[in-house]
């Protein structure tokens, strides 16, 4: 399965209008329309922003041996506890240092 049809597939197993995924992207639904349709040139940014949106990990949507279904998201794709709790303590390490540097 390409790439594309990997994120539409995700987006549809999730319940998700193309609307409601762009917004959350901050780009336009026609973008992300063309996000679905080829993902051949796809930034890694937004890649990585999608997977942020739909808290699923990047190995699991560039995983193409592994099928996307709402089972295989369960089990391989979601975003792990402390994975998102790592994120946020650097986001408040990063703030704190910014904090710093603006007094």
């Amino acid at each position: 399965m390409k790439m594309a049809a990997r994120i539409r597939k995700i987006r549809e197993i999730s319940g998700l209008k193309q609307a409601a995924v762009a917004a959350n992207l901050q780009i336009t639904q026609q973008a992300y329309f063309g996000l679905e349709k080829s993902a051949d040139n796809a930034k890694l940014t937004t890649l990585r922003r999608f997977c942020n949106v739909m808290n699923i990990e990047l190995s699991f949507l560039i995983a193409d041996d592994i099928p996307v279904t709402a089972e295989n998201i369960e089990k391989y794709g979601r975003r792990r506890y402390f994975d998102i709790l790592s994120e946020y303590e650097q986001l408040e390490r990063r703030t704190e240092a910014m904090n710093g540097l603006m007094s």
